[in-house]
Order: structure tokens, then sequence, then C-alpha cells
């Protein structure tokens, strides 16, 4: 078969950018090379600098034809020039002049190299000598000694480097002339495989047609390799079929993972990760690739890797539950089944950690409520057996125990609207009636009902306000949170004490805020004063009657207003409630 055309284009395609980069190095090598080699001359200049001048140092109280014999010394058989200069610019040697001419050199201290040498402490300059009338390479370094301070200049001539220059040029040449011959024997090469490998990539061709995908042949545009090219062209039809068809189904794969709420991790069966779904990599905190790469890399978690190294080794399912670290922590359960026989396995992670909290809260609930309810009752029950044995015939007695029973049934009650109340905000979730409030009206109701609490305690009262945009709202609830705020100050402050309270906009939002002198709150226990049943100081408060719900249903309040509440506080210095209600306009 001729193959001349496609040879010769093969050639044209293969040895013209090499030819072009070849020569367009070789111009740049050759435009370059100059400065190199005078870089490089300073930069080894400027390396003996420091070794001749140690040679020179310790000589400098030598006579002056004494030196200029030295440097003769130094530079005997080299190209190198060295110059021995005062600081005042005298030249004291010169290892390229005689004595006589040494002592009728000029000034040199306006020379580049001295000048910036003196200043800086070394200095270097590309010139022609004044004094040999040479193109040098000057080097220049400050000798401070104790007969003064000297110049100790090295110089080469630009002649040499030229020379230099010229020999490297040569060897360009003779390296682009081998390149050359070794591509054109690189081409012979190419063309003689070519026509070897046709009958090849004929019967390569049939078996792509074949079905045997593993085998590929590039498509040529010559006439003479149509066959090969029809017989790929339908293979390449086959194969992007079925790729469509693979791609589809792994996109139906991935976008089915992708939207799941649990995370998804699949392993081979020797424990390393083949997928790990969106999901999962949040749960994780997994950033970039995690194919390829063991569980234990990826999470840092042992649980994790012990279930599924148990699950391979056992070929059964299995089912953990690990805390991932934070902050904050979450609880996740892991849930491991076995993908088949040489397949692996799939672990499902869900993280867990409402309902973990969720459980919590009902516990803590439980017992809290059974605690607020066992001691009241308790007390009745202490009260009431006592008057059945014989107290009901002491008139005083009998009154106290009464009095405390019914004192204790008020507690109950307060507790039991407490719950209802909180209970009743719960089910709201949000969904309360509006209707035009006047916050001011509100506040003043509250402060009439606390006067005598305010007038046992002599507790100095101080309002601050100014008017206020109109407000929608559920007036009962409003209500229900001024005065809790109000009745925490008032109970928790000390005889005397003040309680200054403020109503005013700010932004878009109404702002309520109660100030207090009392006893104030932990800072480890500013961020639960809010929970319920939460008591900073448990003996305290129920000594004062509360039930630990007050402040829990402040926060539940604010936020059926779509607001918030804070709180700030020194302990033994007072507590600052505020409570942040947005504008709603009636």
């Amino acid at each position: 078969m001729r193959l001349s055309f496609f040879s010769n284009r093969l050639r044209i395609a293969l040895a013209l950018p090499v030819l072009t980069a070849l020569l367009v190095s070789t111009g740049i090598l050759w435009l370059l090379l100059g400065n190199l080699l005078q870089q490089s001359a300073a930069r080894q200049l400027l390396d003996t600098l420091p070794i001749v001048a140690n040679s020179i140092a310790d000589r400098l109280t030598l006579q002056p034809r004494e030196l200029q014999d030295l440097v003769q010394e130094l530079t005997s058989g080299t190209e190198v020039r060295l110059t021995l200069i005062r600081a005042d610019g005298v030249v004291v040697a010169d290892s390229s002049r005689s004595w006589e001419q040494v002592q009728r050199m000029d000034d040199h201290a306006g020379r580049p190299e001295i000048s910036t040498a003196l200043e800086g402490g070394q200095g270097s300059s590309v010139r022609r000598s004044d004094t040999t009338g040479l193109q040098y390479v000057y080097t220049a370094r400050v000798i401070d000694s104790e007969s003064g301070r000297y110049v100790l200049r090295l110089a080469q001539p630009l002649a040499g480097l030229r020379a230099l220059r010229r020999n490297l040029g040569w060897m360009l040449l003779a390296a682009s002339i081998a390149a050359l011959l070794s591509i054109s024997g690189l081409l012979w090469w190419m063309q003689r495989r070519i026509s070897t490998a046709l009958p090849e990539l004929f019967a390569g061709a049939e078996r792509l047609e074949e079905g045997d995908f593993n085998h590929r042949v590039e498509l040529p545009p010559e006439p003479e390799l149509a066959r090969v090219g029809r017989f790929l062209n339908r293979v390449a039809e086959q194969a992007e079929t079925r790729i469509d068809e693979l791609e589809i189904e792994r996109g139906h794969l991935t976008a089915v993972l992708s939207s799941m709420g649990e995370g998804v991790l699949v392993t081979d069966t020797e424990g390393f990760v083949w997928l790990a779904n969106r999901a999962f990599k949040e749960i994780f905190g997994i950033r970039g690739e995690a194919c390829g790469r063991s569980a234990l890399e990826l999470t840092r978690q042992t649980q994790l890797e012990d279930l599924i190294v148990s699950t391979l080794v056992k070929g059964m399912g299995s089912t953990s539950e690990i805390q991932v670290g934070g902050p904050p922590t979450r609880h996740v359960a892991l849930a491991s089944t076995p993908l088949g026989e040489g397949l692996g396995i799939v672990v499902v992670a869900r993280d867990i950690t409402d309902l973990v909290r969720l459980t919590q809260v009902r516990r803590d609930f439980i017992a809290n409520i059974s605690h607020e309810l066992k001691t009241p009752l308790s007390a009745i029950r202490g009260y009431a057996e006592t008057l059945r044995d014989g107290a009901m015939e002491e008139p005083e007695a009998s009154h106290r125990f009464l009095g405390r029973i019914l004192q204790q049934c008020s507690r109950l009650q307060t507790l039991l609207e407490d719950l209802l109340t909180l209970s009743k905000l719960e089910i709201l979730e949000g969904q309360i009636e509006r209707q035009p409030v006047d916050l001011r009206a509100i506040l003043d109701d509250c402060l009439e009902t606390l006067a005598p609490q305010i007038g046992d305690r002599q507790i100095q009262l101080q309002v601050q306000e100014v008017p206020l945009p109109s407000q929608t709202g559920d007036a009962e609830a409003l209500q229900r949170l001024f005065i809790n705020l109000l009745e925490n100050a008032i109970k928790y402050n000390r005889e005397g004490g003040r309680v200054t309270v403020h109503l005013r906009p700010e932004d878009e939002e109404v702002v309520f805020q109660v100030e207090d002198t009392g006893i104030g709150i932990p800072a480890a226990s500013l961020d639960r004063v809010f929970e319920r049943f939460y008591r900073v100081d448990k003996g305290r408060s129920r000594d004062e009657g509360g039930t630990g719900l007050g402040l829990a249903i402040v926060k539940h309040v604010a936020q059926l207003h779509g607001g918030r509440v804070e709180v700030e506080s020194t302990l033994g210095e007072g507590s600052t409630f505020r409570v942040y209600l947005p504008v709603s306009p009636g």
C-alpha cells in the first residue's frame, strides 16, 4: 500500500515544531550567552574576593613596592587583574601594570565599582578600563585593617569571555546538527513502523467491531484506511450507546444517594471506600475525595472502622451508635449490611442528635416534674397526718398547719398553671391571634400588681420609656412575660435594691429591658437560665416559691411574637434581661 502522502505529512507535522523549537532555543541561548557569561564571571570574582582579601589583609603593612610584587605573584598565570586602592582613590598596586605605571595611575575613587564598594562593602560593574583600554568585568570589596581602609578589586577581561562564547556557540551548532540528524532518524523509524503496523490496524479494527473494547485504534483521514474508519465508527457508535446507558444509570443512582437524608458509605471487600454520598460527608465533616481511602482515615472514628471490619469478617449486618465531635456533638446511628459475595458492604449513617436530645429533655422533664410535685405533696401529707394525729385539738398549731397546707396547695396550683401555660405556648407554634396592644398599659398593670412586693422589699423602681410605635400581639401572653421578668428582678434583688425598667423602640424592634441590682447569675448558668426547671440557686428559688418555669415562659412568649431574649449578669452585682419584639403595627 502506498503511503507517501501520509508519510510526508507525518514528517512535516513532527519535524516542523521540533525544528522551530530547536532554532528558537538556539537563538535565545546565543543572545543570552554573553550576559550569562558576564554574570557568571562576576559571581565567580565575588566568590574569589574574600579569599584574596584574607591573603592580603595581613600584609597591608608591607611597602608599596612589596605590595606590587605580591599582587603580581597572586595573579601570575591567570587573566585576572588585581588592583589594591586606598580609600582616598590612590592606586597602591595593580597586577596588570608595572611599578612605574602604577605610580602614574590616576585617582580611582570615582570608578563605579570602587564607589559602590566604599558605600556598601562591595560592588561590581562591566566597562572599558581607562588605564588599559580593555573591556573588563569588575568586582570590588572593602578591606579594613590597622594600617587603614583599602579596596581590593578583581577584574576579568571580556575578550576571554567572548572566546568562550564562540566556543559554546560552536557547541550549540554541533548539538543542533546532531538533533536534526536524530529527528530525521526518528521520522524514518516511525514511517517504517507505521507501514509495518497497518495489517495490525486492520485486525484491531475487526476485533473492535466484534466487541473487543479493550483494543483501541486511531482513525486516520487517508482514503487508504477508509475500511478501518468504517469499522471504528461502527464500534464507536456501539460503545457510545452503552456508555450513555451506564451514565444514565449512574446519574440516577447519584441523584438518589444525594437526595437521601441518611449518609451512605459503600466499601469494597478490603474496607476501602468506593462511594460516599453528600449526607455522609456532611455528617462526618469530610472534605475532598473519599474514594480509595479507609473509613478510619476519613472519619477518625474507630467504632465505624470496627463496624466495617466486623461486617466484612462475619458476613452479616450490624448496628452501632457513635458520637461525632463538634461543637456541637452529634449522635449518629450506624447500620451495616453486606452487599453480597465479593461486593463489599454498605453502611447507612443517620443523625439522631435531635432524637437523643428529645429523649433527654423528656427524661429531665419527668424527673423535674416528679421532684416539683413530690415536695409539696409530701409537705401536705405530713401536715395532714400531724393534724390527724392530734394537732387538730390545738387551735394554734392546727391553724399554722392548715396555713402551710394552703401554701403548698397554692404552690401546686402555680406549678400546674405554669405547666399549662407553657404547654399552650408550645402548641401554638407561632400561630397567635394578634390584636392591637398597648405595651405601656400592660406594663402599668404589671407594676400595679407587683406593687405590694416592691413595697415589702423596699425596692427603688425606675421606669424609663419613650413613645412606642403601634404594636399587635397576644396581650395576655405579653403580660405574663412582663410579670415573670419583673418578679425575678424583685425576688432576687437585695433589700432596698433598685429595679430599672426600659421600654423603647430600637431600629425595627421594641425592647423591654429589666435591670436589677440583685445577686446576679454565674457565668456558667447564663446559657441555661431559660431551660425548664433550671434554677441557679435551687434552695433559694424554692423558698421564694418559684416553679423554675418563669424564664422558659418568657422565652416562648418572645419566640411566639417573632422575638428573642438575652441576659447579661455579674455575680453579686445584678442582672439585665432584654426582650426584643419586632414591630408589628396593626
